[in-house]
């Protein structure tokens, strides 16, 4: 390769404005949507939660299916994990979990 080209050529690359890479990241942002809505997996819902500071664990009991909401401070809260795929979500306030049919848990 001749210098000059190549010269030209990482001149070019580096006038490449930032600009050129949003298509891309709003492609993988679509698929990362896309999947975790065929999925089931709850990333979206789990990360939004997040960012809104949601802190109550809406956790689906594994043997007989009851709904119940932790807030934070009670006993089991550190140890409850919510999994989105598996139907259990996060919560801003506990109207909001009793409008959506959860009880507040016992403990």
């Amino acid at each position: 390769m001749h210098p000059k080209f190549a010269e030209h050529r990482q001149e070019r690359r580096r006038n490449l404005p930032l600009v050129s890479a949003i298509p891309g990241l709003i492609c993988v942002g679509l698929l990362f949507v896309i999947f975790d809505n065929v999925s089931g997996a709850g990333l979206v819902t789990a990360f939004r939660a997040a960012l809104q500071n949601c802190q109550i664990k809406g956790n689906i009991d594994q043997v007989d299916g009851t709904r119940a909401y932790y807030l934070p401070g009670q006993d089991r809260y550190a140890a409850i994990r919510v999994q989105p795929a598996g139907g259990e979500r996060w919560f801003c306030s506990e109207e909001e979990a009793l409008a959506a049919g959860w009880h507040k848990a016992r403990n």
